[in-house]
């Protein structure tokens, strides 16, 4: 299934990664890793979804059931980091 769906090249600004990189490392450093967790999500979403959605939605054309797959990890992901917040220390 996956030789199917083409090579899809993406770019993140540099800006963008280098606050990613700071952020990520101050919240290991200060051992708040359920922080550093929803701060890689957030970004990964932000550059998946509002950056290249159309790219993304094109690469999957050949194989729709990888943009399902794709969403219910997203969505199965969410529901981990809440089943982590809610979780007492």
């Amino acid at each position: 299934m996956l030789p199917n769906v083409p090579f899809l090249e993406l770019s993140i600004p540099a800006w963008q990664m280098g606050i990613f990189i700071v952020v990520v490392s101050i919240c290991m450093l200060l051992e708040r890793h359920k922080v550093a967790l929803i701060s890689t999500y957030l970004f990964t979403l932000y550059w998946v979804y509002f950056l290249y959605w159309g790219e993304v939605v094109t690469s999957f054309g050949l194989a729709p059931n990888l943009a399902t797959l794709f969403i219910l990890c997203g969505l199965f992901h969410v529901l981990l980091t809440l089943v982590a917040f809610l979780k007492e220390a």
